[in-house]
């Protein structure tokens, strides 16, 4: 059950690290790339508590392992087009790697 709270948790740091990351970006992708990002972002803490509260858990585990790569591919996107910075880059590839981690050892002990 801890485990649990401790994914949610870091999925809402990672939020506010992105929420900090997508400042920078111009002004035209803020409101595409940015929005979508952030999106994925809510949709994986919404994943956390739905796979969190469900008894059958797979179809929500297959969505939620889904969402986390989109996530993590368009965060490679917006430092491939020089819209993030190296260090950013890092950090928040840092964040989603944790998140990506839990999930995997959360779906492991649910199997």
């Amino acid at each position: 059950m801890s485990e649990n709270l401790l994914i949610q948790k870091k999925i809402v740091d990672m939020i506010k690290y992105n929420h900090i990351m997508l400042q920078q970006l111009p002004k035209h992708e803020k409101f595409v790339l940015g929005e979508r990002i952030r999106t994925l972002g809510y949709q994986l803490l919404e994943l956390a508590i739905a796979a969190n509260k469900k008894y059958i858990k797979k179809t929500t585990f297959s969505e939620f392992d889904v969402t986390h790569e989109s996530l993590r591919q368009l965060i490679n996107v917006a430092y491939e087009l020089q819209y993030i910075d190296a260090k950013k880059h890092r950090v928040a590839q840092l964040h989603v790697d944790e998140v990506g981690r839990l999930l995997g050892a959360w779906i492991k002990s649910e199997t």
